[in-house]
């Protein structure tokens, strides 16, 4: 299973570019080169961890292709040349999954905020931390905006948003 998984992350690093997403306690396993590395501490024990009714795989390949493709961006203008690592320790997705076959995720209101909770590496071109240290993320506004809402949608922007206001050592 472990297996298929790095595989599968090392095809996604060499087509698209992006991190790869590991399940487990050790860090082992993640493909480096990329501008974004998302990594997850036994992702089977979080909160609530199931995009679009998946399973945690499925749900981490997600989350991990959403949050790279959302953060690159902000890594190229705010930091070039450096690189970041995430590694989950708790999500808790926002809304409720409604019960029933389809298992719908229903995103409205406060009742049931996203809650991120991860440690952070920044490290600049030389390899050395330029920031470090571990970070709750609580969802205070409320979701929408124009247009449809993409998968994930509040959760990287969050995560956009504590990137762009990341304090670094210079």
């Amino acid at each position: 299973m472990r297996s298929a998984l790095y595989a599968s992350c090392a095809i996604g690093l060499l087509v698209g570019g992006v991190g790869c997403a590991t399940q487990g306690t050790g860090g082992g396993g993640a493909v480096t080169g990329s501008l974004v590395t998302v990594q997850y501490v036994n992702p089977q024990n979080f909160t609530d961890f199931s995009v679009q009714g998946r399973d945690v795989q499925t749900s981490s390949t997600t989350f991990t292709r959403e949050v790279t493709r959302t953060l690159e961006p902000v890594m190229s203008s705010r930091f070039p040349g450096n690189t970041l690592t995430l590694r989950f320790t708790n999500i808790d997705l926002a809304g409720r999954t409604t019960a029933g076959p389809r298992q719908v995720r229903v995103v409205s209101g406060a009742r049931h905020p996203a809650r991120l909770s991860f440690n952070y590496v920044l490290q600049d071109r030389s390899g050395r931390p330029a920031a470090s240290g571990s970070q709750t993320l609580i969802q205070t506004s409320q979701p929408g905006g124009p247009g449809r809402p993409r998968t994930l949608d509040t959760e990287t922007q969050m995560l956009r948003r504590w990137l762009r206001g990341l304090s670094v050592n210079r």
